[in-house]
């Protein structure tokens, strides 16, 4: 959940809810988000500094606004450093695997 969270506060400031339907909607969790994770998670984030947080409003409604801390912005890069190897597994997978299952003739 972390390097989503970070990703979508690396874009501006924002708000839990607003966290939630981006998550829902990028498909992170495909059973659906857990508002109680994703609340979770930014408490860690705050705790380690990787957020920080503070009330503003969202219309006329107050709402505890994350941004990103210079701390969050090289961890969202250490992830970014994960999810690029992760790829490059799941890519050499994908190419080996489709290459045995041709040659079995599937």
């Amino acid at each position: 959940m972390e390097p989503f969270v970070l990703l979508l506060v690396a874009q501006g400031p924002t708000y839990g809810y607003k966290l939630i339907g981006e998550l829902d909607e990028l498909g992170v969790a495909p059973e659906g988000i857990d508002p109680g994770m994703v609340y979770r998670t930014l408490r860690t984030m705050d705790a380690d500094g990787l957020v920080t947080t503070a009330w503003g409003l969202e219309g006329d409604q107050p709402r505890r606004e994350y941004r990103l801390t210079e701390d969050g912005a090289c961890a969202l890069e250490d992830w970014l450093d994960v999810m690029n190897e992760r790829r490059r597994l799941i890519d050499h997978f994908i190419q080996h695997g489709a290459a045995i299952t041709r040659e079995q003739g599937r």
